[in-house]
């Protein structure tokens, strides 16, 4: 065997042992979460302790804390899967209509629909992602939530720009305060699903109503706020 050979052949050896130890270690990051969901969905935040989630994932508590330094992490990390699948679901799914407003409300009320069924994880999620100890996951969840928003109003494959981003923000952080309010006994499921619209169709129509025609923008059009210069 020749030198190059010998070396072609443990490179392509050292790939396939980086692709499956990343697929291990993703397969065990799931795994735990899906531990963790599940300690929460049953007993609410107090119930995940980081012991007994490593017991049932079958890892060691330090390689816990190695993929999850807090349990606050751990929460958040979970939230975000949540969030992402749901916008991975929606990019993959048919269009709702042609309504921006309607096809947001549609998915909103989804994700309402699941966490209604499980009020204790709501509150474990919510508790995690209010704490100090969150750190850059509470700007992961918002991302994730934009994405979400964003695929609904939309579509896939559209390129945000800012104002895009603006709104579906505003939306996102509207949500996530109505949804603390509903946990914590405020508002009512039917009143969380109300105040979600009633922000949707705020924002929207805001959205569009000052948005300039792509293409066709006028010399007294105002670029920053898309009204006419003067109003």
């Amino acid at each position: 065997m020749s030198a190059d050979t010998a070396a072609l052949r443990s490179d392509r050896a050292s790939e396939h042992g980086a692709v499956v130890a990343n697929s291990t270690q993703h397969a065990r990051r799931e795994r735990i979460l899906t531990v963790a969901v599940g300690l929460a969905a049953g007993g609410g935040y107090e119930a995940v302790q980081m012991r007994t989630v490593a017991e049932k994932a079958g890892v060691a508590l330090g390689t816990l804390y190695r993929y999850f330094p807090s349990k606050e992490l751990l929460l958040s990390a979970a939230l975000i899967r949540r969030l992402r699948g749901a916008g991975a679901d929606l990019r993959s799914a048919p269009r709702i209509g042609d309504d921006p407003a309607t096809r947001v409300i549609v998915v909103m009320n989804l994700l309402i629909d699941g966490l209604d069924r499980n009020p204790r994880l709501v509150g474990a999620f919510i508790q995690a992602m209010t704490s100090s100890a969150a750190g850059v996951a509470i700007d992961e969840a918002e991302a994730a939530m934009r994405t979400v928003i964003g695929a609904a109003i939309y579509g896939p494959d559209h390129v945000a720009d800012e104002r895009d981003k603006v709104a579906t923000e505003i939306i996102g952080k509207a949500f996530l305060t109505d949804l603390h309010f509903w946990q914590v006994g405020r508002r009512s499921v039917d009143e969380l699903r109300a105040a979600v619209a009633a922000t949707v169709q705020v924002v929207l129509a805001g959205q569009y109503a000052y948005r300039p025609v792509e293409g066709a923008r006028s010399a007294d059009t105002n670029v920053e706020t898309g009204r006419p210069e003067g109003s």
